[in-house]
């Protein structure tokens, strides 16, 4: 079951990291921000699904599993995770909500964007390496039995 838990997790985080330099590349600068509206917004939304999709995989399967774990530290470090990622996902929201969720936002201040944009997935993807490593590291050392729920 473990094995599964630390694919599904390689396979989101390889589709957000995609998702995020291709953002990275189009919100560069206000000035590219006109011609590509459309194209980021569309990027926003893909990276919206996937991290809704990964974010109830690990509150519903993954963080529960490691926090039942015999290891301490196992234990802690998913509680840690768990409780840092609810923040950085509320976050997420109300910028998805901000920027999608009104007409022409983007446009509207569009260097306040590029920065809000910037350091919300430098965030993502400085959370997306801690768990590469910790998380993955964590299913590996502690071959718990995890439910699977359908």
């Amino acid at each position: 079951m473990i094995e599964i838990y630390s694919q599904k997790i390689k396979e989101q985080h390889k589709e957000i990291k995609a998702i995020i330099n291709e953002l990275r590349e189009d919100v560069y600068s206000a000035e590219d921000i006109p011609d590509n509206t459309i194209w980021i917004a569309l990027k926003l939304g893909q990276l919206n699904a996937i991290l809704h999709t990964h974010l109830k995989f690990e509150d519903d399967f993954l963080y529960p599993c490691l926090i039942e774990s015999n290891d301490q530290y196992t234990a802690e470090t998913a509680a840690k995770f768990s409780l840092e990622m609810g923040g950085l996902a509320d976050k997420f929201a109300a910028y998805i909500k901000q920027y999608i969720g009104t007409p022409n936002a983007i446009r509207a201040d569009m260097k306040k964007f590029v920065q809000e944009t910037s350091s919300l997935i430098d965030k993502i993807s400085t959370r997306i390496e801690a768990e590469d490593k910790e998380l993955v590291e964590l299913l590996a050392a502690n071959p718990v039995s995890c439910p699977v729920k359908k």
